[in-house]
Protein backbone atom coordinates (compact mmCIF):
# COMPACT_ATOMS: atom_id res chain seq x y z
CA UNK A 1 0.00 0.00 0.00
CA UNK A 2 0.93 3.40 -0.83
CA UNK A 3 0.50 6.79 0.70
CA UNK A 4 0.35 10.03 -0.76
CA UNK A 5 3.27 12.81 0.18
CA UNK A 6 1.28 16.30 0.16
CA UNK A 7 2.49 18.85 -2.10
CA UNK A 8 5.68 20.89 -1.05
CA UNK A 9 4.77 24.79 -0.11
CA UNK A 10 8.31 25.41 -0.83
CA UNK A 11 8.77 23.82 -3.87
CA UNK A 12 6.22 26.51 -4.65
CA UNK A 13 8.15 29.05 -3.55
CA UNK A 14 11.07 28.13 -5.21
CA UNK A 15 9.64 28.87 -8.33
CA UNK A 16 8.45 31.93 -7.40
CA UNK A 17 11.24 33.66 -4.97
CA UNK A 18 10.03 37.44 -4.72
CA UNK A 19 11.77 39.59 -5.40
CA UNK A 20 9.75 43.44 -4.53
CA UNK A 21 10.87 46.30 -2.64
CA UNK A 22 12.90 49.19 -2.41
CA UNK A 23 15.81 49.64 -4.54
CA UNK A 24 18.74 52.68 -4.65
CA UNK A 25 18.71 54.80 -7.72
CA UNK A 26 20.16 53.53 -10.85
CA UNK A 27 23.55 55.72 -11.29
CA UNK A 28 23.29 57.85 -14.29
CA UNK A 29 25.99 57.38 -16.61
CA UNK A 30 28.82 58.85 -16.30
CA UNK A 31 29.79 60.86 -19.75
CA UNK A 32 33.49 62.41 -19.51
CA UNK A 33 35.49 62.82 -22.56
CA UNK A 34 36.26 59.14 -24.38
CA UNK A 35 39.75 58.90 -25.69
CA UNK A 36 39.09 58.90 -29.82
CA UNK A 37 39.35 55.01 -30.16
CA UNK A 38 36.18 54.86 -27.80
CA UNK A 39 32.78 54.49 -29.19
CA UNK A 40 29.68 53.09 -28.52
CA UNK A 41 28.27 50.62 -30.94
CA UNK A 42 24.99 52.32 -30.84
CA UNK A 43 23.53 55.78 -31.08
CA UNK A 44 20.83 56.59 -28.66
CA UNK A 45 18.27 56.50 -31.73
CA UNK A 46 19.35 53.28 -32.32
CA UNK A 47 19.07 51.92 -28.70
CA UNK A 48 15.70 53.53 -28.72
CA UNK A 49 14.31 51.67 -31.57
CA UNK A 50 15.81 48.33 -30.51
CA UNK A 51 13.43 48.66 -27.11
CA UNK A 52 10.26 50.36 -28.88
CA UNK A 53 10.81 46.75 -31.68
CA UNK A 54 11.28 44.47 -28.58
CA UNK A 55 8.44 45.64 -26.86
CA UNK A 56 6.00 45.77 -29.76
CA UNK A 57 7.20 42.25 -30.94
CA UNK A 58 7.04 41.19 -27.42
CA UNK A 59 3.55 42.80 -27.34
CA UNK A 60 2.06 41.03 -30.49
CA UNK A 61 3.33 37.42 -28.91
CA UNK A 62 1.89 38.21 -25.24
CA UNK A 63 -1.78 38.93 -26.78
CA UNK A 64 -1.39 35.86 -28.89
CA UNK A 65 0.34 33.86 -26.08
CA UNK A 66 1.62 32.09 -28.88
CA UNK A 67 6.16 32.27 -29.34
CA UNK A 68 5.77 32.18 -33.04
CA UNK A 69 5.49 35.75 -33.00
CA UNK A 70 8.72 36.12 -31.57
CA UNK A 71 11.31 36.63 -34.19
CA UNK A 72 13.74 39.20 -34.63
CA UNK A 73 14.20 41.11 -31.74
CA UNK A 74 13.42 38.25 -29.03
CA UNK A 75 15.44 35.10 -28.75
CA UNK A 76 17.08 32.77 -27.07
CA UNK A 77 16.05 31.97 -23.10
CA UNK A 78 13.18 34.64 -23.49
CA UNK A 79 11.70 32.70 -25.95
CA UNK A 80 11.45 29.35 -23.25
CA UNK A 81 10.71 31.60 -20.41
CA UNK A 82 7.94 33.21 -22.44
CA UNK A 83 6.57 29.54 -23.82
CA UNK A 84 6.16 29.00 -20.14
CA UNK A 85 4.59 31.60 -19.37
CA UNK A 86 2.19 31.22 -21.87
CA UNK A 87 1.38 27.59 -21.24
CA UNK A 88 0.91 29.10 -17.54
CA UNK A 89 -1.94 31.80 -18.65
CA UNK A 90 -3.34 29.39 -20.36
CA UNK A 91 -5.16 27.78 -17.35
CA UNK A 92 -8.01 29.41 -15.73
CA UNK A 93 -7.05 32.02 -13.42
CA UNK A 94 -3.58 31.59 -14.74
CA UNK A 95 -0.78 34.00 -14.07
CA UNK A 96 0.21 37.11 -16.38
CA UNK A 97 3.30 37.07 -18.20
CA UNK A 98 6.05 39.38 -16.78
CA UNK A 99 5.57 42.64 -17.12
CA UNK A 100 8.90 44.17 -18.67
CA UNK A 101 8.72 47.75 -19.16
CA UNK A 102 9.15 49.45 -22.36
CA UNK A 103 10.33 52.89 -20.19
CA UNK A 104 14.27 52.55 -18.93
CA UNK A 105 16.16 54.70 -16.45
CA UNK A 106 19.58 53.65 -18.06
CA UNK A 107 20.95 52.27 -20.87
CA UNK A 108 24.24 50.72 -21.27
CA UNK A 109 25.97 50.04 -24.67
CA UNK A 110 28.89 48.41 -25.73
CA UNK A 111 32.02 49.79 -27.55
CA UNK A 112 33.01 46.23 -28.62
CA UNK A 113 34.00 46.74 -32.31
CA UNK A 114 33.36 42.96 -32.65
CA UNK A 115 31.06 40.50 -32.07
CA UNK A 116 28.77 39.60 -30.43
CA UNK A 117 28.08 43.04 -28.96
CA UNK A 118 25.70 43.66 -26.08
CA UNK A 119 23.26 46.32 -24.75
CA UNK A 120 21.95 46.19 -21.15
CA UNK A 121 18.97 48.20 -19.58
CA UNK A 122 17.69 48.96 -16.39
CA UNK A 123 13.54 49.62 -16.75
CA UNK A 124 11.65 51.93 -14.67
CA UNK A 125 9.63 49.75 -11.61
CA UNK A 126 6.81 47.64 -13.48
CA UNK A 127 4.66 48.13 -10.00
CA UNK A 128 5.13 49.26 -6.35
CA UNK A 129 4.91 45.37 -5.43
CA UNK A 130 8.18 44.87 -8.09
CA UNK A 131 11.87 46.19 -8.88
CA UNK A 132 13.28 47.28 -11.59
CA UNK A 133 14.22 44.75 -14.08
CA UNK A 134 17.77 44.42 -16.05
CA UNK A 135 17.47 43.31 -19.45
CA UNK A 136 20.50 42.38 -21.41
CA UNK A 137 20.50 42.29 -25.57
CA UNK A 138 22.89 40.44 -27.84
CA UNK A 139 23.76 40.99 -31.55
CA UNK A 140 25.68 37.66 -32.74
CA UNK A 141 27.42 39.43 -35.84
CA UNK A 142 26.83 42.28 -38.12
CA UNK A 143 24.24 40.87 -40.47
CA UNK A 144 21.55 39.66 -36.92
CA UNK A 145 19.50 41.75 -34.90
CA UNK A 146 20.06 42.73 -31.45
CA UNK A 147 17.90 40.32 -29.69
CA UNK A 148 16.48 40.24 -26.16
CA UNK A 149 17.99 37.49 -24.63
CA UNK A 150 17.68 37.38 -20.43
CA UNK A 151 15.71 39.76 -18.13
CA UNK A 152 16.30 39.43 -14.23
CA UNK A 153 14.88 41.92 -11.36
CA UNK A 154 17.00 43.46 -8.97
CA UNK A 155 17.30 42.27 -5.96
CA UNK A 156 15.68 44.75 -3.24
CA UNK A 157 18.07 47.38 -1.59
CA UNK A 158 21.19 46.65 -4.42
CA UNK A 159 22.90 49.26 -6.32
CA UNK A 160 24.21 48.90 -9.79
CA UNK A 161 27.46 50.51 -10.57
CA UNK A 162 27.74 53.78 -12.15
CA UNK A 163 28.24 52.70 -15.97
CA UNK A 164 30.26 54.64 -19.15
CA UNK A 165 27.41 56.47 -20.66
CA UNK A 166 26.47 56.03 -24.65
CA UNK A 167 29.14 58.19 -26.20
CA UNK A 168 32.09 56.26 -24.85
CA UNK A 169 30.20 52.95 -24.39
CA UNK A 170 30.97 50.31 -22.13
CA UNK A 171 34.44 47.51 -22.66
CA UNK A 172 32.89 44.50 -23.45
CA UNK A 173 35.29 42.09 -21.35
CA UNK A 174 36.66 38.34 -21.89
CA UNK A 175 34.92 36.10 -19.32
CA UNK A 176 38.56 35.44 -18.36
CA UNK A 177 39.82 39.01 -18.42
CA UNK A 178 42.28 39.98 -15.96
CA UNK A 179 41.02 43.88 -15.73
CA UNK A 180 39.03 42.79 -12.81
CA UNK A 181 39.68 40.64 -9.96
CA UNK A 182 37.62 37.86 -9.65
CA UNK A 183 37.42 37.53 -13.48
CA UNK A 184 33.63 37.14 -15.05
CA UNK A 185 34.14 33.67 -15.17
CA UNK A 186 35.89 32.99 -11.70
CA UNK A 187 32.67 34.90 -10.52
CA UNK A 188 30.29 32.93 -12.00
CA UNK A 189 31.90 29.42 -11.32
CA UNK A 190 32.75 30.49 -7.59
CA UNK A 191 29.42 31.56 -7.00
CA UNK A 192 27.77 28.61 -8.83
CA UNK A 193 30.10 26.52 -6.11
CA UNK A 194 28.27 28.48 -3.38
CA UNK A 195 25.11 27.72 -4.36
CA UNK A 196 26.31 24.03 -4.48
CA UNK A 197 27.64 24.28 -0.96
CA UNK A 198 25.62 26.38 0.71
CA UNK A 199 25.20 28.83 3.18
CA UNK A 200 28.20 27.44 5.66
CA UNK A 201 30.35 27.00 2.85
CA UNK A 202 33.89 29.68 3.14
CA UNK A 203 32.63 31.33 -0.40
CA UNK A 204 29.86 32.78 1.55
CA UNK A 205 32.17 35.50 2.89
CA UNK A 206 33.20 36.34 -0.52
CA UNK A 207 29.81 37.52 -1.64
CA UNK A 208 27.71 40.25 -0.47
CA UNK A 209 24.45 39.10 1.03
CA UNK A 210 21.28 38.68 -1.24
CA UNK A 211 18.06 37.93 -0.78
CA UNK A 212 18.12 34.94 -4.01
CA UNK A 213 20.80 32.50 -2.01
CA UNK A 214 18.36 33.02 1.05
CA UNK A 215 15.56 31.98 -0.09
CA UNK A 216 17.00 29.44 -2.46
CA UNK A 217 19.02 27.62 0.72
CA UNK A 218 15.92 28.38 2.81
CA UNK A 219 13.89 26.29 0.51
CA UNK A 220 16.26 23.18 -0.08
CA UNK A 221 16.61 22.85 3.48
CA UNK A 222 12.64 22.35 3.72
CA UNK A 223 12.49 20.01 1.36
CA UNK A 224 15.73 17.99 2.38
CA UNK A 225 13.61 17.76 5.57
CA UNK A 226 10.41 16.67 3.96
CA UNK A 227 12.82 13.68 1.94
CA UNK A 228 14.08 12.59 5.11
CA UNK A 229 11.23 12.62 6.92
CA UNK A 230 9.82 10.36 3.89
CA UNK A 231 13.02 7.88 4.24
CA UNK A 232 13.60 9.76 0.91
CA UNK A 233 16.63 12.13 -0.65
CA UNK A 234 16.49 15.79 -2.02
CA UNK A 235 19.14 16.18 -4.50
CA UNK A 236 19.99 19.49 -6.39
CA UNK A 237 22.44 20.25 -9.54
CA UNK A 238 23.32 23.64 -10.32
CA UNK A 239 24.97 24.57 -13.76
CA UNK A 240 26.29 28.05 -14.77
CA UNK A 241 25.89 28.26 -18.67
CA UNK A 242 29.42 30.13 -19.80
CA UNK A 243 28.49 30.50 -23.75
CA UNK A 244 25.85 32.42 -23.06
CA UNK A 245 27.47 34.76 -20.06
CA UNK A 246 28.79 38.19 -21.25
CA UNK A 247 30.60 41.02 -19.16
CA UNK A 248 30.68 44.69 -19.32
CA UNK A 249 33.15 47.01 -18.18
CA UNK A 250 31.55 49.63 -15.58
CA UNK A 251 33.10 52.97 -14.58
CA UNK A 252 34.73 52.35 -11.58
CA UNK A 253 36.76 49.67 -13.52
CA UNK A 254 34.95 47.09 -12.28
CA UNK A 255 32.57 44.47 -14.13
CA UNK A 256 28.72 44.13 -14.90
CA UNK A 257 28.35 39.80 -15.55
CA UNK A 258 25.03 38.43 -16.71
CA UNK A 259 25.37 34.35 -16.57
CA UNK A 260 22.16 31.94 -16.95
CA UNK A 261 22.36 29.20 -14.84
CA UNK A 262 20.29 26.10 -14.88
CA UNK A 263 18.62 24.33 -11.31
CA UNK A 264 17.88 21.06 -11.60
CA UNK A 265 16.48 19.11 -8.73
CA UNK A 266 14.93 15.67 -7.36
CA UNK A 267 12.51 14.93 -4.71
CA UNK A 268 12.42 11.12 -4.33
CA UNK A 269 10.12 9.50 -1.43
CA UNK A 270 9.89 5.15 -0.51
CA UNK A 271 6.67 3.64 -0.81
CA UNK A 272 4.77 7.05 -1.18
CA UNK A 273 3.57 8.96 -4.25
CA UNK A 274 4.87 12.76 -4.63
CA UNK A 275 2.36 15.17 -5.34
CA UNK A 276 3.18 19.37 -7.00
CA UNK A 277 1.57 22.80 -6.38
CA UNK A 278 -1.45 22.60 -8.62
CA UNK A 279 -0.34 25.85 -9.95
CA UNK A 280 2.72 24.20 -11.47
CA UNK A 281 0.96 21.36 -13.14
CA UNK A 282 0.12 22.42 -16.54
CA UNK A 283 4.12 22.10 -16.58
CA UNK A 284 4.22 18.32 -15.77
CA UNK A 285 5.53 16.06 -18.20
CA UNK A 286 4.71 12.14 -17.19
CA UNK A 287 2.87 10.48 -14.26
CA UNK A 288 4.02 11.26 -10.89
CA UNK A 289 4.72 8.50 -8.37
CA UNK A 290 7.52 8.33 -6.19
CA UNK A 291 9.84 11.03 -7.89
CA UNK A 292 9.56 14.70 -9.10
CA UNK A 293 12.21 16.61 -10.87
CA UNK A 294 12.14 20.76 -11.37
CA UNK A 295 13.98 22.36 -13.60
CA UNK A 296 14.68 25.82 -13.10
CA UNK A 297 16.06 28.78 -15.38
CA UNK A 298 17.96 31.56 -13.56
CA UNK A 299 19.29 34.34 -14.42
CA UNK A 300 21.99 36.57 -12.68
CA UNK A 301 23.66 40.02 -12.92
CA UNK A 302 26.76 40.18 -10.37
CA UNK A 303 28.80 43.47 -9.66
CA UNK A 304 32.29 42.96 -9.41
CA UNK A 305 33.72 45.52 -7.87
CA UNK A 306 36.34 47.81 -9.40
CA UNK A 307 40.28 47.90 -7.39
CA UNK A 308 39.66 50.79 -5.97
CA UNK A 309 36.38 49.59 -4.23
CA UNK A 310 38.53 47.74 -1.71
CA UNK A 311 35.75 47.39 1.17
CA UNK A 312 33.56 46.16 -1.68
CA UNK A 313 32.60 42.19 -2.43
CA UNK A 314 30.76 41.04 -5.15
CA UNK A 315 27.41 41.01 -4.97
CA UNK A 316 24.37 39.46 -7.21
CA UNK A 317 22.22 42.72 -8.30
CA UNK A 318 19.44 41.18 -10.44
CA UNK A 319 18.41 37.80 -10.16
CA UNK A 320 15.54 35.31 -11.75
CA UNK A 321 14.51 31.82 -10.98
CA UNK A 322 11.93 30.19 -12.87
CA UNK A 323 10.08 27.20 -12.99
CA UNK A 324 10.15 25.94 -16.67
CA UNK A 325 9.53 22.08 -16.43
CA UNK A 326 8.47 19.38 -14.14
CA UNK A 327 8.53 15.30 -15.06
CA UNK A 328 8.50 12.16 -13.14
Amino acid sequence: MTTRVPQLAAVASLAALALAGCVSDVPAPVTSAPPLEASGALLDEQSARIIDQTMAELAAADSAEDTEALTDRVGGDVVTLRGVEYTLAAEEDGPAPTVLPAEMQAVYVSAAEEWPRTMATVSEQPSEDETPVVMLWVQEDVDTDYQLRHWAHMIPGATLPAMPGATTGAAQLALDADAVSPAPQEAIEAYAELLRAGPDSDLDATFAPDTYRERLFAARDTLTEAANEADGEYVETIQPDLEASYAMATADGGALVFAPLTISSTFTVEDATVSIDEADEPLLEGELDDTVKHRYLDYLVIYVPGSGETDALPAVVAAEHTLIKVSD
